[in-house]
């Protein structure tokens, strides 16, 4: 499947394609640290031998042993920051240090990715952030440093995109001007991590996510307003972040991020958010009072619940496991010094006989990521995805998949046994037959269950 299309390729994109689809070991991305010691899966490194080269084909497979195949694209440098799939085509967004920001469409015609942007989003300040696509032919794009790109196919014969772009406000005022309300520093996860965002059902419900707001798209003239702040920030130092969402309709929304006053000097002193929008209305179901000292983190918030074992994390992403039940990336403090992960299961219980609505409980699991600890990248995960009955978490170099008793397992993603040593930025499918995982130089594409 590879060597029919490298022999399709022009001459000019030879080389980058045969570098992203080569070894599985990279070299540590600028902002991360060295990596961790090797999963215990470690044999001969991934090497791709050129078939007109060698006496036979002895090149490595498309695919390692769990089904996670190779897939080409333009430039050997990209670091994709997230992905959205249909089944015949998938979207994403990338960082690269040759090209900027891009936007790129996977179609499964070519088994291979290309640049469908303008250049329009590679201005100051500009990072990659988060895609979300309600079709095949309408995407949005989250890039930094505040800005929501909406794109709509040609109409057949013409099949160019064309783009526009809005700038969301933001709604935090008296800070220091450098501060990047949409690439915060995470303590946990020890660098910068995009957190604006963009999110939806359908083409007329989208939702944008940027420092304390959450965004709503009018279908109508393109406009988007703000439909929820955490405006009651109780420092000049203090922040708030929305990083995801999910949900089922406007009836049935949850946005998680973080109350937070760390910095790259600073402990952890960060609160767990979770808003709710029902159709009675939206409502901070969990939020805390972000302490002055790593003793005493986060404290309680009146009206609010607190998350998580220690008080102090952010969650980084939520998904639906049923009607009644979603499940959120907790990283906290735990990530730092033990090699697990934590997940909080929001859990809709009875009527409330207070108020006539529905107990929301909360509760923690432990994952362990079997990446030892030591000098690398923090053991924390980067993304999770709940399909099928399974929960998926992507992690430095490492895919975890999980059933509903709460059992984990390693789903390789090396071709040859080698540790993969680069981030896997994200996990993401419509099915277990139809997922990916992406991230610094490698695009995984799973079509086995």
């Amino acid at each position: 499947m590879r060597a029919s299309m490298l022999l399709a390729a022009t001459a000019a994109s030879l080389a980058a394609i045969a570098a992203c689809a080569s070894s599985e070991e990279e070299s540590t991305p600028p902002t991360a640290e060295a990596p961790p010691a090797p999963i215990p899966d470690s044999g001969l490194p991934d090497v791709d031998v050129d078939v007109a080269d060698a006496d036979g084909d002895t090149r490595l497979p498309d695919c390692s042993s769990a089904g996670w195949c190779v897939t080409a694209f333009p430039d050997a440098d990209l670091d994709f920051r997230d992905v959205w799939p249909f089944e015949d085509v998938a979207f994403a967004i990338a960082d690269s240090a040759s090209e900027g920001v891009k936007f790129l469409e996977w179609k499964k015609s070519t088994n291979a990715w290309e640049y469908i942007d303008d250049q329009s989003q590679n201005r100051p300040g500009a990072f990659a952030s988060a895609v979300y696509a309600p079709n095949e032919d309408e995407v949005y794009f989250a890039s930094g440093p505040s800005s929501i790109y909406r794109g709509k196919r040609g109409v057949p014969p013409e099949t160019k995109w064309t783009w526009t772009r809005t700038d969301l406000p933001d709604a935090i005022v008296g800070h220091s001007a450098s501060h990047e309300h949409g690439r915060p520093y995470s303590s946990a996860m020890r660098e910068r991590v995009p957190v604006m965002g963009v999110w939806g059902f359908d083409t007329a419900n989208v939702y944008a996510y940027f420092s304390n707001t959450i965004f709503r798209r009018d279908p109508a003239d393109g406009s988007w307003s703000a439909v929820y702040t955490v405006s009651d920030l109780d420092a000049a130092s203090e922040h708030a972040f929305f990083v995801s969402a999910a949900g089922t309709g406007p009836d049935d929304m949850w946005f998680v991020g973080a109350r937070d006053r760390s910095s790259a000097l600073s402990t952890n002193l960060h609160c767990p958010l979770v808003v709710r929008k029902t159709a009675a209305g939206w409502e901070r179901i969990a939020d805390g009072v972000v302490g002055t000292s790593s003793s005493a983190p986060c404290a309680a918030r009146a009206g609010t619940q607190r998350v998580g074992n220690t008080f102090s994390g952010w969650l980084s992403n939520v998904g639906r496991v049923s009607a009644t039940e979603y499940v959120a990336l907790y990283n906290g403090r735990s990530a730092l010094s033990t090699a697990s992960v934590e997940l909080t299961h929001i859990r809709i219980g009875d009527s409330d006989a207070t108020d006539g609505g529905s107990a929301i409980t909360f509760a923690q699991s432990a994952v362990p990521l079997k990446l030892g600890v030591g000098s690398g990248p923090p053991n924390a995960a980067h993304s999770l995805w709940r399909g099928d009955g399974e929960t998926w978490l992507s992690a430095w170099g490492l895919v975890l998949r999980g059933a509903d008793d709460g059992t984990y397992s390693t789903s390789t993603l090396s071709r040859d046994g080698t540790a993969v040593r680069a981030s896997v930025r994200r996990v993401r499918g419509t099915s277990n037959q139809n997922l990916w995982a992406v991230g610094v130089r490698h695009a995984f594409h799973k079509t086995i269950p």
